[in-house]
Protein backbone atom coordinates (compact mmCIF):
# COMPACT_ATOMS: atom_id res chain seq x y z
CA UNK A 1 0.00 0.00 0.00
CA UNK A 2 1.46 3.34 -0.98
CA UNK A 3 2.07 5.86 1.74
CA UNK A 4 2.95 9.51 1.98
CA UNK A 5 4.24 11.28 5.02
CA UNK A 6 5.71 14.47 6.37
CA UNK A 7 9.11 14.78 7.95
CA UNK A 8 10.02 14.54 11.59
CA UNK A 9 13.35 15.73 12.94
CA UNK A 10 15.54 13.10 14.58
CA UNK A 11 18.25 15.02 16.37
CA UNK A 12 21.30 14.12 18.41
CA UNK A 13 22.29 16.61 21.05
CA UNK A 14 25.95 17.13 21.92
CA UNK A 15 24.91 18.50 25.32
CA UNK A 16 23.57 16.63 28.30
CA UNK A 17 19.83 15.90 28.00
CA UNK A 18 17.52 17.90 30.23
CA UNK A 19 17.15 16.18 33.59
CA UNK A 20 13.69 15.29 34.85
CA UNK A 21 13.75 14.47 38.57
CA UNK A 22 11.48 11.42 38.55
CA UNK A 23 13.12 10.01 35.43
CA UNK A 24 16.64 10.54 36.73
CA UNK A 25 15.88 8.70 39.97
CA UNK A 26 14.73 5.41 38.42
CA UNK A 27 17.06 2.50 39.32
CA UNK A 28 19.52 1.39 36.59
CA UNK A 29 18.13 -2.17 36.66
CA UNK A 30 14.66 -0.93 35.74
CA UNK A 31 16.06 1.31 32.99
CA UNK A 32 17.92 -1.68 31.56
CA UNK A 33 14.69 -3.68 31.37
CA UNK A 34 12.93 -0.80 29.61
CA UNK A 35 15.70 -0.49 27.02
CA UNK A 36 15.52 -4.23 26.40
CA UNK A 37 11.81 -3.94 25.62
CA UNK A 38 12.51 -1.08 23.20
CA UNK A 39 15.41 -2.74 21.37
CA UNK A 40 13.21 -4.00 18.52
CA UNK A 41 13.01 -0.42 17.17
CA UNK A 42 16.15 1.70 17.01
CA UNK A 43 14.12 4.93 16.92
CA UNK A 44 12.61 4.08 20.32
CA UNK A 45 16.12 3.71 21.77
CA UNK A 46 17.09 7.11 20.34
CA UNK A 47 14.00 8.68 21.95
CA UNK A 48 14.82 6.92 25.23
CA UNK A 49 18.35 8.35 25.21
CA UNK A 50 17.01 11.89 24.80
CA UNK A 51 14.94 11.88 28.02
CA UNK A 52 17.73 12.62 30.51
CA UNK A 53 21.36 11.83 31.30
CA UNK A 54 20.66 8.68 33.33
CA UNK A 55 18.43 7.23 30.57
CA UNK A 56 21.06 8.11 27.97
CA UNK A 57 23.72 6.37 30.04
CA UNK A 58 21.52 3.30 30.61
CA UNK A 59 20.81 2.92 26.88
CA UNK A 60 24.49 3.19 25.93
CA UNK A 61 25.52 0.72 28.62
CA UNK A 62 22.93 -1.78 27.42
CA UNK A 63 23.76 -1.55 23.70
CA UNK A 64 27.52 -1.79 24.39
CA UNK A 65 27.30 -4.74 26.80
CA UNK A 66 28.77 -8.12 25.72
CA UNK A 67 25.44 -9.85 26.28
CA UNK A 68 23.54 -7.43 24.04
CA UNK A 69 21.98 -9.20 21.07
CA UNK A 70 20.88 -7.05 18.15
CA UNK A 71 17.33 -7.72 17.07
CA UNK A 72 16.28 -7.63 13.39
CA UNK A 73 15.50 -4.10 12.25
CA UNK A 74 13.42 -2.78 9.38
CA UNK A 75 15.52 -0.92 6.82
CA UNK A 76 15.74 2.82 6.29
CA UNK A 77 16.23 4.61 2.99
CA UNK A 78 18.58 7.59 3.11
CA UNK A 79 17.78 10.50 0.77
CA UNK A 80 19.04 14.04 0.27
CA UNK A 81 15.77 15.93 -0.13
CA UNK A 82 15.22 19.49 -1.31
CA UNK A 83 12.18 21.58 -0.38
CA UNK A 84 9.41 22.09 -2.92
CA UNK A 85 9.06 25.67 -4.03
CA UNK A 86 6.17 26.84 -6.20
CA UNK A 87 8.33 29.75 -7.30
CA UNK A 88 10.79 27.53 -9.15
CA UNK A 89 9.18 28.55 -12.45
CA UNK A 90 10.90 31.93 -12.25
CA UNK A 91 13.67 31.29 -9.73
CA UNK A 92 17.07 31.70 -11.48
CA UNK A 93 18.79 29.26 -9.09
CA UNK A 94 17.66 26.10 -7.32
CA UNK A 95 17.04 26.23 -3.55
CA UNK A 96 20.02 25.87 -1.27
CA UNK A 97 21.01 22.28 -0.57
CA UNK A 98 21.13 21.39 3.12
CA UNK A 99 24.38 19.42 3.34
CA UNK A 100 24.20 19.20 7.13
CA UNK A 101 21.23 16.83 7.26
CA UNK A 102 19.85 13.72 5.58
CA UNK A 103 16.35 12.31 5.40
CA UNK A 104 15.65 8.70 6.32
CA UNK A 105 12.44 6.95 5.34
CA UNK A 106 11.54 4.33 7.95
CA UNK A 107 9.85 1.37 6.30
CA UNK A 108 8.44 0.13 9.64
CA UNK A 109 6.82 3.41 10.64
CA UNK A 110 6.06 4.89 7.21
CA UNK A 111 7.69 8.09 8.39
CA UNK A 112 10.49 10.30 7.15
CA UNK A 113 13.01 11.51 9.72
CA UNK A 114 15.40 14.36 9.16
CA UNK A 115 18.70 13.63 10.87
CA UNK A 116 21.36 16.23 11.59
CA UNK A 117 24.40 15.42 9.47
CA UNK A 118 26.69 18.17 10.84
CA UNK A 119 29.12 18.08 7.95
CA UNK A 120 31.34 20.70 9.57
CA UNK A 121 32.00 18.38 12.53
CA UNK A 122 31.92 14.88 11.10
CA UNK A 123 33.36 15.32 7.62
CA UNK A 124 35.71 17.58 5.73
CA UNK A 125 33.26 18.18 2.90
CA UNK A 126 29.82 17.27 1.66
CA UNK A 127 30.45 13.54 1.54
CA UNK A 128 29.17 11.12 -1.08
CA UNK A 129 27.72 7.85 0.17
CA UNK A 130 29.10 4.70 -1.46
CA UNK A 131 26.62 2.38 0.25
CA UNK A 132 26.00 0.68 3.58
CA UNK A 133 27.18 -2.50 5.28
CA UNK A 134 26.22 -3.85 8.72
CA UNK A 135 24.51 -0.56 9.64
CA UNK A 136 27.49 1.61 8.67
CA UNK A 137 27.62 4.08 5.78
CA UNK A 138 30.71 4.41 3.61
CA UNK A 139 31.25 8.14 2.98
CA UNK A 140 33.73 9.37 0.37
CA UNK A 141 35.36 12.78 0.24
CA UNK A 142 38.21 14.25 -1.78
CA UNK A 143 41.06 16.22 -0.18
CA UNK A 144 41.85 17.94 -3.46
CA UNK A 145 40.34 18.19 -6.92
CA UNK A 146 42.25 15.03 -7.85
CA UNK A 147 39.72 12.19 -7.75
CA UNK A 148 42.43 9.66 -6.81
CA UNK A 149 43.14 11.47 -3.50
CA UNK A 150 40.02 10.39 -1.68
CA UNK A 151 39.18 9.88 1.97
CA UNK A 152 36.69 7.15 2.90
CA UNK A 153 34.94 7.19 6.29
CA UNK A 154 32.80 4.52 7.91
CA UNK A 155 29.96 6.27 9.73
CA UNK A 156 27.21 4.84 11.94
CA UNK A 157 24.30 7.34 11.83
CA UNK A 158 22.76 5.85 14.99
CA UNK A 159 25.74 5.71 17.35
CA UNK A 160 27.49 8.63 15.54
CA UNK A 161 30.73 6.64 15.50
CA UNK A 162 33.13 7.42 12.67
CA UNK A 163 36.20 5.54 11.44
CA UNK A 164 38.50 7.02 8.80
CA UNK A 165 40.11 4.43 6.55
CA UNK A 166 43.77 4.68 5.48
CA UNK A 167 44.50 6.57 2.29
CA UNK A 168 45.17 4.64 -0.90
CA UNK A 169 47.72 6.91 -2.62
CA UNK A 170 47.98 6.59 -6.37
CA UNK A 171 45.04 4.20 -6.63
CA UNK A 172 41.83 4.60 -8.58
CA UNK A 173 38.72 5.97 -6.93
CA UNK A 174 36.37 3.70 -4.97
CA UNK A 175 33.12 2.46 -6.50
CA UNK A 176 31.75 0.14 -3.79
CA UNK A 177 32.57 -0.79 -0.17
CA UNK A 178 31.60 -3.89 1.86
CA UNK A 179 32.52 -4.95 5.40
CA UNK A 180 33.10 -8.47 6.68
CA UNK A 181 31.38 -7.77 10.02
CA UNK A 182 29.88 -5.03 12.17
CA UNK A 183 32.59 -2.65 13.46
CA UNK A 184 30.39 -1.95 16.49
CA UNK A 185 30.78 -5.54 17.64
CA UNK A 186 34.25 -6.49 16.43
CA UNK A 187 37.29 -4.27 15.97
CA UNK A 188 38.89 -6.89 13.72
CA UNK A 189 37.06 -6.64 10.42
CA UNK A 190 37.91 -6.47 6.74
CA UNK A 191 37.02 -3.64 4.36
CA UNK A 192 36.85 -4.58 0.67
CA UNK A 193 36.45 -2.11 -2.19
CA UNK A 194 35.86 -2.27 -5.93
CA UNK A 195 37.83 0.23 -7.97
CA UNK A 196 35.95 2.72 -10.12
CA UNK A 197 36.91 1.57 -13.62
CA UNK A 198 36.04 4.94 -15.11
CA UNK A 199 39.03 6.45 -13.28
CA UNK A 200 41.59 3.67 -13.51
CA UNK A 201 42.27 -0.05 -13.99
CA UNK A 202 39.75 -2.58 -12.62
CA UNK A 203 40.36 -4.56 -9.47
CA UNK A 204 39.52 -5.22 -5.82
CA UNK A 205 41.49 -4.16 -2.75
CA UNK A 206 41.16 -4.95 0.95
CA UNK A 207 42.22 -3.53 4.31
CA UNK A 208 42.24 -5.43 7.62
CA UNK A 209 41.19 -3.15 10.45
CA UNK A 210 42.46 -3.80 13.96
CA UNK A 211 45.84 -5.15 12.93
CA UNK A 212 49.19 -3.41 12.73
CA UNK A 213 52.18 -3.86 10.45
CA UNK A 214 51.59 -4.51 6.77
CA UNK A 215 47.94 -5.34 7.44
CA UNK A 216 47.31 -1.66 8.21
CA UNK A 217 47.68 -0.79 4.52
CA UNK A 218 45.53 -1.45 1.48
CA UNK A 219 46.40 -4.53 -0.57
CA UNK A 220 45.26 -5.40 -4.06
CA UNK A 221 43.43 -8.73 -4.03
CA UNK A 222 45.54 -11.19 -5.97
CA UNK A 223 43.88 -12.33 -9.19
CA UNK A 224 41.24 -9.57 -9.24
CA UNK A 225 41.75 -8.12 -12.71
CA UNK A 226 38.23 -8.28 -14.17
CA UNK A 227 35.53 -5.64 -14.36
CA UNK A 228 33.30 -6.32 -11.33
CA UNK A 229 29.62 -5.56 -10.83
CA UNK A 230 29.33 -6.49 -7.16
CA UNK A 231 30.95 -8.21 -4.16
CA UNK A 232 29.48 -9.82 -1.04
CA UNK A 233 30.78 -11.71 2.02
CA UNK A 234 29.38 -15.19 2.63
CA UNK A 235 30.10 -18.26 4.81
CA UNK A 236 32.31 -16.72 7.51
CA UNK A 237 34.86 -14.93 5.43
CA UNK A 238 34.38 -15.99 1.81
CA UNK A 239 34.24 -13.04 -0.57
CA UNK A 240 32.17 -13.62 -3.72
CA UNK A 241 32.78 -11.30 -6.67
CA UNK A 242 30.51 -11.00 -9.70
CA UNK A 243 32.18 -9.89 -12.92
CA UNK A 244 30.34 -8.13 -15.71
CA UNK A 245 30.20 -11.36 -17.75
CA UNK A 246 28.33 -13.19 -14.91
CA UNK A 247 31.39 -15.19 -13.82
CA UNK A 248 32.12 -15.82 -10.15
CA UNK A 249 35.40 -15.49 -8.26
CA UNK A 250 35.77 -16.39 -4.58
CA UNK A 251 38.50 -15.54 -2.07
CA UNK A 252 38.73 -17.13 1.39
CA UNK A 253 39.73 -14.68 4.11
CA UNK A 254 39.43 -17.33 6.82
CA UNK A 255 37.40 -17.27 10.03
CA UNK A 256 39.86 -15.04 11.88
CA UNK A 257 41.01 -12.94 8.91
CA UNK A 258 44.64 -13.43 9.99
CA UNK A 259 45.87 -15.01 6.79
CA UNK A 260 46.34 -13.52 3.36
CA UNK A 261 43.17 -14.33 1.39
CA UNK A 262 43.47 -17.12 -1.14
CA UNK A 263 41.48 -17.48 -4.33
CA UNK A 264 39.50 -20.72 -4.10
CA UNK A 265 37.06 -20.45 -7.05
CA UNK A 266 36.99 -18.90 -10.49
CA UNK A 267 34.37 -20.18 -12.90
CA UNK A 268 31.74 -19.12 -15.41
CA UNK A 269 28.36 -20.48 -14.26
CA UNK A 270 26.10 -21.56 -17.08
CA UNK A 271 22.79 -19.76 -17.50
CA UNK A 272 19.66 -20.52 -19.46
CA UNK A 273 19.61 -17.89 -22.24
CA UNK A 274 15.82 -17.62 -21.88
CA UNK A 275 16.23 -16.34 -18.33
CA UNK A 276 17.61 -13.00 -19.41
CA UNK A 277 15.87 -11.97 -22.56
CA UNK A 278 13.38 -9.38 -23.75
CA UNK A 279 13.57 -5.93 -25.35
CA UNK A 280 15.29 -4.32 -22.38
CA UNK A 281 17.74 -1.48 -22.72
CA UNK A 282 19.14 -0.82 -19.24
CA UNK A 283 20.62 -3.45 -16.91
CA UNK A 284 21.78 -3.41 -13.29
CA UNK A 285 23.25 -6.41 -11.47
CA UNK A 286 23.66 -7.36 -7.82
CA UNK A 287 24.96 -10.23 -5.70
CA UNK A 288 22.92 -10.92 -2.57
CA UNK A 289 23.52 -13.27 0.35
CA UNK A 290 20.06 -14.59 1.22
CA UNK A 291 19.00 -17.43 3.52
CA UNK A 292 22.40 -19.09 3.14
CA UNK A 293 22.37 -18.81 -0.67
CA UNK A 294 24.11 -16.54 -3.15
CA UNK A 295 21.61 -14.83 -5.44
CA UNK A 296 22.20 -12.98 -8.67
CA UNK A 297 19.67 -10.23 -9.36
CA UNK A 298 19.35 -8.33 -12.62
CA UNK A 299 17.07 -5.41 -13.21
CA UNK A 300 16.03 -4.74 -16.77
CA UNK A 301 14.46 -1.43 -17.68
CA UNK A 302 12.33 -0.83 -20.75
CA UNK A 303 12.04 2.73 -22.01
CA UNK A 304 8.48 3.80 -22.82
CA UNK A 305 8.81 6.68 -25.26
CA UNK A 306 9.13 10.02 -23.49
CA UNK A 307 8.12 8.60 -20.10
CA UNK A 308 11.40 8.72 -18.14
CA UNK A 309 10.08 6.32 -15.50
CA UNK A 310 9.92 3.40 -17.93
CA UNK A 311 8.93 -0.15 -17.01
CA UNK A 312 11.01 -2.43 -14.83
CA UNK A 313 11.47 -6.18 -14.52
CA UNK A 314 13.71 -8.26 -12.26
CA UNK A 315 15.27 -11.67 -12.72
CA UNK A 316 16.65 -13.65 -9.78
CA UNK A 317 18.97 -16.66 -10.02
CA UNK A 318 20.52 -18.86 -7.35
CA UNK A 319 24.14 -19.99 -7.60
CA UNK A 320 24.54 -23.77 -7.71
CA UNK A 321 28.24 -24.12 -6.97
CA UNK A 322 28.37 -27.90 -7.39
CA UNK A 323 26.74 -27.74 -10.84
CA UNK A 324 28.43 -24.42 -11.69
CA UNK A 325 25.29 -22.80 -12.98
CA UNK A 326 22.76 -20.07 -12.27
CA UNK A 327 19.30 -21.46 -11.54
CA UNK A 328 16.26 -19.24 -11.96
CA UNK A 329 14.38 -18.42 -8.75
CA UNK A 330 10.61 -18.25 -9.09
CA UNK A 331 9.81 -17.38 -5.48
CA UNK A 332 11.66 -15.65 -2.66
CA UNK A 333 10.31 -17.74 0.21
CA UNK A 334 10.60 -16.18 3.63
CA UNK A 335 12.48 -13.09 2.49
CA UNK A 336 12.36 -9.79 0.65
CA UNK A 337 15.15 -8.06 -1.26
CA UNK A 338 16.17 -4.41 -1.05
CA UNK A 339 17.92 -2.81 -3.99
CA UNK A 340 19.08 0.60 -5.10
CA UNK A 341 21.11 1.53 -8.14
CA UNK A 342 24.91 1.20 -7.81
CA UNK A 343 24.69 0.14 -4.15
CA UNK A 344 24.94 -3.19 -2.35
CA UNK A 345 21.73 -5.19 -2.04
CA UNK A 346 20.34 -6.87 1.07
CA UNK A 347 17.94 -9.66 1.94
CA UNK A 348 15.76 -9.55 5.06
CA UNK A 349 13.63 -12.25 6.64
CA UNK A 350 9.87 -11.74 6.36
CA UNK A 351 9.44 -14.13 9.30
CA UNK A 352 11.54 -11.93 11.58
CA UNK A 353 10.09 -8.73 10.08
CA UNK A 354 6.45 -9.63 9.39
CA UNK A 355 5.48 -6.25 7.95
CA UNK A 356 7.62 -7.00 4.91
CA UNK A 357 5.95 -8.78 1.99
CA UNK A 358 7.38 -12.15 1.05
CA UNK A 359 8.55 -12.70 -2.53
CA UNK A 360 8.98 -8.96 -3.07
CA UNK A 361 11.76 -6.67 -4.20
CA UNK A 362 11.73 -3.21 -2.65
CA UNK A 363 13.75 -0.92 -4.84
CA UNK A 364 14.50 2.76 -4.52
CA UNK A 365 14.42 4.79 -7.71
CA UNK A 366 14.72 8.41 -8.74
CA UNK A 367 13.42 9.66 -12.05
CA UNK A 368 13.04 12.92 -13.90
CA UNK A 369 9.67 14.44 -14.61
CA UNK A 370 9.09 16.45 -17.76
CA UNK A 371 8.95 19.97 -16.34
CA UNK A 372 11.94 19.52 -14.06
CA UNK A 373 13.92 17.95 -16.86
CA UNK A 374 13.28 20.93 -19.14
CA UNK A 375 14.27 23.35 -16.40
CA UNK A 376 17.47 21.45 -15.86
CA UNK A 377 18.33 21.70 -19.54
CA UNK A 378 17.55 25.40 -19.80
CA UNK A 379 18.99 26.60 -16.53
CA UNK A 380 21.88 24.19 -16.00
CA UNK A 381 20.75 23.08 -12.57
CA UNK A 382 22.21 20.09 -10.77
CA UNK A 383 20.38 16.81 -11.24
CA UNK A 384 17.12 17.15 -9.30
CA UNK A 385 14.71 14.26 -9.45
CA UNK A 386 11.58 12.85 -7.81
CA UNK A 387 12.18 9.61 -5.91
CA UNK A 388 10.57 6.90 -3.86
CA UNK A 389 10.28 3.22 -3.01
CA UNK A 390 8.57 0.72 -5.31
CA UNK A 391 7.58 -2.86 -4.56
CA UNK A 392 7.97 -5.53 -7.24
CA UNK A 393 6.29 -8.93 -6.85
CA UNK A 394 8.48 -11.63 -8.34
CA UNK A 395 5.54 -13.93 -9.12
CA UNK A 396 3.03 -11.49 -10.63
CA UNK A 397 5.64 -9.06 -12.06
CA UNK A 398 3.49 -6.20 -10.76
CA UNK A 399 5.12 -2.99 -9.54
CA UNK A 400 3.37 -0.85 -6.94
CA UNK A 401 4.53 2.46 -5.47
CA UNK A 402 5.22 2.10 -1.76
CA UNK A 403 6.44 5.58 -0.87
CA UNK A 404 6.80 8.58 -3.20
CA UNK A 405 8.48 11.77 -2.06
CA UNK A 406 6.49 14.95 -2.26
CA UNK A 407 9.81 16.72 -2.61
CA UNK A 408 12.79 16.71 -4.93
CA UNK A 409 15.73 14.37 -4.46
CA UNK A 410 19.22 15.58 -5.30
CA UNK A 411 21.36 12.66 -6.53
CA UNK A 412 24.39 14.69 -7.59
CA UNK A 413 25.73 14.76 -4.01
CA UNK A 414 24.17 11.74 -2.34
CA UNK A 415 22.42 8.84 -4.03
CA UNK A 416 19.67 6.86 -2.23
CA UNK A 417 21.02 4.17 0.10
CA UNK A 418 19.30 1.35 2.01
CA UNK A 419 20.64 0.84 5.52
CA UNK A 420 19.61 -1.42 8.40
CA UNK A 421 20.06 0.82 11.48
CA UNK A 422 22.36 -0.55 14.16
CA UNK A 423 22.91 1.00 17.63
Amino acid sequence: MACSTGRRRLTYSSTTPTTTKWADELPPELLGLIVKKLSSNVVDIIRFEAVCSSWNRAARLYTSAPYYTKLPQYPWLMLLILPILDKWSWCPKPPRIDHESRCFFSLAENKVYKMDWKASQDFHGYGECLGSSHGWLAIREFKTMKLSQEIVHLFNPISRQRLTLPLRPGKASTAKVVLSSDPSCNNNFVVVVIYDISLGPPGIAFYQHGRGGNAAAWTDLEGSHDHYSDIVFHNNGQLFALSTNHSIQVWDFGDTYNNYPTKIMDFQPSMNPNVLDGPMTHHKKWLVESMGEILFVERQWLWLGSDTKGAVDFYVCKLNIAAKKWEKVECLRGCALFLVRNQSAMSLSTRELPNLEENSIYYAETYQEGDLYKRKLHRGWSEIRVGGVFKFNLETKVVKPYYITREHVDTSYSKPVWIVPSP
